[in-house]
């Protein structure tokens, strides 16, 4: 069962669609503001690494209110103001002249991060059902990557080149902007179920009663606070210890995204046909801690990387696993009447992680170089391997209702 068996072709591609452009905008800003041509160079590390921690804590202080008043109200108006928010940031990003307004600014992209995700999370499960919910997530996680790779690549393209900041920055507004009109013209709502909103109490209360949810933490945090410390230094660190020109760098983006988009793909598919998700998770983390070391041991000489170049998109393919089912296991987890606020406590699990990442990232490089960093992701990802292994993996609602049918009749 794929997009078209699901019933909602249309609706689904077009919020991948919306939110590829969303995510490209969030991203090009991203490295625009982490670069050296940024405000004249004037940002040092853990200038970056503050203004990095200031949106996941806006993120945070105000994902309740977003992912439980989606139940309320509905998906769509929350996930609109998510596209003109990051379109506002942008453009508040280009004018930015001092650190003090740029942390001010950065708690905009903060709210628009919180009502981004929780929504269009609750978005897919919505429209997914237990034997296509790997793969409409890996799809999402494709539209993600694509705005990531897309924007987050092509940002630091254009500096190579030789664009202007504030240039680039009023290009991400202007497209994050339009991709809020669309939004508004091309997607439905999905919501069905009506809930009543919970205050960041009663959200903190449910987190602490669910002992599913409990067992997420230390596998999503500790993945969530790598991604916090490649897209806070990505740029600086690729600028600073790595022997890439642009068109290394472009062959290098396009070998290993290709190859992830290939495992998303497929590897999406087995997780829905075997019903499995903590194998896949573990699978995709060992193969992107190997991909990290590769890349950290060669940096200063990537020629010995081009030598062995087949065992990059193998690691890659292999990395692709992760995400559509970690995406998929929450979905499990979560109650359709409650969808928005379950995408809400990952939301808070992604704005502890964007926090612990450029923070300890920052610390890690400041002070013991790419050898510290590379130290601080081994450890990241032995915590979220360890970590999978206390998830229960969850059993299909269908196994569970036959089960307890087989238990009525024998008893």
């Amino acid at each position: 069962m794929g997009l078209r068996a699901s019933g909602h072709f249309w609706n689904l591609m077009a919020m991948y669609a919306v939110t590829m452009i969303m995510r490209a905008s969030f991203y090009v800003s991203i490295a625009v503001v982490q670069s050296s041509s940024y405000m004249g160079g004037v940002l040092g590390t853990l200038d970056i690494a503050a203004v990095l921690i200031v949106y996941p804590v806006a993120e945070l202080t105000s994902v309740s209110f977003f992912g439980s008043y989606s139940d309320k109200i509905g998906r769509k108006p929350i996930f609109v103001l998510s596209l003109f928010l990051t379109g506002l940031a942008a453009f508040l990003f280009s004018v930015a002249n001092s650190l003090l307004v740029l942390l001010v600014f950065s708690a905009v992209f903060g709210l628009g991060a919180a009502s981004q995700v929780s929504t269009t999370l609750s978005m897919v499960a919505d429209m997914s059902s237990e034997a296509n919910r790997a793969r409409l997530m890996g799809y999402y996680d494709l539209s993600t990557l694509f705005g990531l790779a897309g924007g987050y690549g092509l940002g630091i393209l254009l500096l190579q080149f030789g664009w202007a900041a504030f240039v680039i920055l009023v290009a991400a507004g202007s497209a994050a902007t339009l991709a809020g009109i669309a939004a508004i013209i091309g997607i439905k709502e999905t919501r069905t179920e009506k809930h009543a909103e919970l205050s960041i109490t009663g959200l903190l209360r449910k987190v602490a009663g669910d002992k599913r949810i409990q067992k997420l933490i230390p596998v999503y945090v500790p993945i969530i606070s790598m991604y916090g410390i490649f897209i806070g230094y990505a740029e600086r660190i690729l600028e600073e210890e790595f022997s890439l020109g642009a068109t290394e760098l472009l062959a290098m983006f396009g070998l290993l995204g290709g190859s992830l988009i290939l495992g998303i793909i497929i590897m999406s598919h087995l997780s829905d046909h075997f019903m499995k998700r903590r194998p896949f998770i573990v699978v995709g983390l060992i193969g992107l801690g190997v991909l990290a070391y590769l890349l950290v041991s060669n940096s200063a000489d990537i020629s010995g990387l081009w030598a062995i170049w087949p065992v990059l998109p193998l690691l890659g393919f292999t990395a692709g696993a992760f995400p559509p089912a970690a995406m998929a296991y929450l979905t499990d987890v979560s109650d359709r009447e409650a969808r928005g606020t379950t995408m809400g406590v990952y939301s808070i699990f992604f704005g502890t992680g964007m926090i612990i990442g450029p923070a300890s990232g920052g610390f890690a490089y400041a002070t013991y170089g790419l050898v510290g960093l590379a130290v601080l992701v081994a450890l990241l990802i032995g915590i979220a391997v360890a970590g999978t292994y206390l998830m229960p993996e969850t059993q299909s609602k269908t196994e569970t209702q036959a089960d307890n049918m087989e238990r009525a009749r024998v008893n």
